[in-house]
């Protein structure tokens, strides 16, 4: 056994992994009685010392286990406030999380902990570990694995990492990519930071640069909007129908999928929309983020005369952004007045690697 040297602390949100099935057969979250014997026996493997803690709110109210279709702004608030409050008493962070959502609070989380320094690897299972043929064990193995630091057999991480499957990938650039595979998800418009089975390779030239001390962590970057729409462009959807749901309601922000590359028909005018939005809502509408609606592939809206009704100084090109980094990044950038009062020049910007950068 080796001897500790760091530690490691595993945020238990619930998800799949932890889940156990009720008399119906249908799963549901528990509190992982399982994962804590598990990682009793895991320990020997590792570097460091690992500790097992429920989603907890910085009131010290248990957020506890849920199924991941419940996760959402309070519960990533919770995740990134537990890791900067505890930063300086753990080396890594594992957070358990379900695969439904896991794109998005990998995603979120990227842009509170920009200036983190430490590994946070967020990892789950199709199949739960109470069960036979789990994945989880084997992404549970591989995230501490990724997280213990004090191995020295891996380079520095400061990323917000998903490890599954026995590959680790950039958070803010995953996407779900099957329901039933054991390779869940993939980053379909970059590529994965590393291989970590059968040998672990980490490809150096693809992680981010260690962040600058300055601005330093703090619960400043925490804060989301739940004001923000994310929808697809449909065909026959109109502009008029768009901003009759703007108008009455209090949405503040709109991620739109658009077609390819940025396109839209002619009766589908998003600079009119956000204009009037505008207008007619003294400036609560703020902006509007396009995505292209395609799986792998990236936006450029002056290529086709479709796409001249999609360029606007506040309609912000989400050029390579998946759906999920652009929700969590305009919710998070109108989450605080400090950061509404940049909010352009953070959604135009690469904050954390989540997109490719202007050429």
């Amino acid at each position: 056994m080796n001897n500790p040297i760091n530690k490691i602390l595993v945020i238990n949100t619930g998800g799949t992994i932890t889940m156990a099935a009720k008399a119906t057969g249908e799963l549901q979250a528990s509190k992982g009685e399982v994962l804590v014997e598990l990682i009793k026996d895991l320990t020997s493997d590792l570097c460091s010392t690992i500790e097992v803690k429920p989603l907890t709110l910085a009131n010290g109210d248990v957020l506890g286990t849920s199924d991941s279709s419940e996760i959402g702004p309070r519960h990533w608030d919770a995740m990134a406030s537990m890791i900067i409050n505890l930063n300086d008493d753990y080396d890594g962070f594992v957070i358990l999380h379900g695969t439904d959502t896991m794109s998005y609070t990998a995603s979120a989380l990227s842009f509170c902990l920009a200036q983190n320094t430490k590994p946070v690897v967020v990892t789950g299972a199709q199949v739960p570990l109470s069960k036979p043929g789990s994945d989880g064990l084997q992404n549970l193995r591989l995230a501490l694995y990724v997280a213990d630091q004090s191995g020295k057999s891996l380079p520095q991480l400061s990323e917000v990492m998903i490890c599954f499957a026995g590959q680790l990938l950039r958070g803010n650039r995953s996407r779900k990519s099957s329901t039933r595979s054991a390779v869940g998800f993939s980053t379909p418009n970059a590529q994965i930071l590393g291989e970590l089975f059968p040998v672990p390779t980490i490809f150096t030239e693809q992680l981010r640069p260690l962040p600058n001390s300055y601005p330093p962590l703090n619960s400043s970057s925490l804060g989301f909007s739940d004001k923000v729409l994310s929808m697809n462009l449909n065909p026959g959807f109109t502009g008029e129908l768009l901003l009759k749901i703007i108008i009455g309601s209090d949405i503040e922000g709109l991620v739109l999928r658009v077609f390819g590359s940025g396109t839209a028909p002619d009766s589908f005018n998003l600079a009119d929309v956000v204009k009037q939005a505008q207008q007619q809502t003294n400036n609560r509408f703020k902006c509007a983020v396009i995505v292209t609606d395609v799986y792998n592939g990236s936006l450029d809206i002056h290529r086709y005369e479709a796409g001249k009704n999609l360029r606007s100084k506040s309609i912000i090109d989400g050029r390579d952004m998946t759906p999920e980094a652009a929700s969590t990044k305009l919710m998070w950038a109108l989450g605080s007045e400090d950061r509404k009062q940049q909010l352009v020049k953070l959604l135009g910007s690469a904050v954390c690697k989540e997109m490719t950068a202007a050429r």
